[in-house]
């Protein structure tokens, strides 16, 4: 590569990772922004304050609010899905002998999402809230939508295939799913408005730990 097209391969290079960087803080101050003053209550202006930007830079690389928020979520959402993908293999290969582990592995496929990204999992919670469905474009919608359940999919299979297996009594695979997903996000977002983030998540960790216990106890008594 002569020094001319050398130049010039540096320079792309060092736009693309400026462009990357900016997209980066822009979802940085809109998570901030969603998780501090909810959805509906936040405005591109906010997240351009936020982010120390003008509001049409944002628009170069977010066409909507919409848009900002689906490139938040569907991450976390995929990485819920990796956890619960790495727990299935782990079940099919025979390293899951009881009950107990798959159950766990459940919850802390849900509670490693928050850990490695609480703001997001606030704005996650905020989706899910009824009231908040029908402001979101249908396209939008659907996209969340499909991608979430195919965790819960995925989540009541596992169920199912320790239930076969011996390894959990018999419930409605359906029910337990939504106990285990709604223990984790009811305890997170109760522990939060204890401020429980700055008392190191001590109060999310042993109320999820007895959750678990009960659930465990009671699914591994089999008769």
């Amino acid at each position: 590569m002569d020094k001319q097209n050398k130049h010039k391969s540096i320079c792309r290079q060092r736009k693309e990772r400026e462009k990357q960087q900016r997209i980066q803080s822009i979802l940085d101050a809109a998570r901030t922004v969603f998780a501090s003053k909810g959805y509906l209550k936040s405005t591109m202006d906010e997240i351009a304050m936020a982010a120390e930007i003008t509001k049409p830079t944002i628009y170069l690389y977010f066409k909507s609010k919409d848009d900002l928020i689906l490139s938040l979520i569907l991450p976390l959402i995929a990485e819920i899905r990796v956890h619960l993908k790495k727990l299935e293999k782990d079940l099919n290969s025979g390293k899951i002998h009881d009950g107990r582990d798959l159950v766990l592995g459940i919850f802390h496929a849900y509670y490693n999402a928050y850990e490695s990204s609480p703001e997001t999992f606030r704005v996650l919670q905020l989706f899910q809230q009824k009231d908040l469905l029908g402001d979101f474009k249908p396209e939008i919608r659907s996209a969340l939508d499909e991608k979430g359940r195919n965790n819960v999919i995925l989540c009541r299979s596992m169920l199912t295939q320790g239930m076969e297996m011996g390894l959990l009594k018999k419930v409605d695979v359906y029910a337990l799913a939504d106990i285990i997903w709604g223990l984790v996000v009811g305890v997170v977002q109760l522990e939060d408005c204890k401020n429980d983030e700055e008392n190191n998540h001590k109060l999310k960790i042993g109320t999820l730990g007895l959750a678990q216990q009960l659930i465990t106890e009671a699914l591994t008594r089999l008769e």
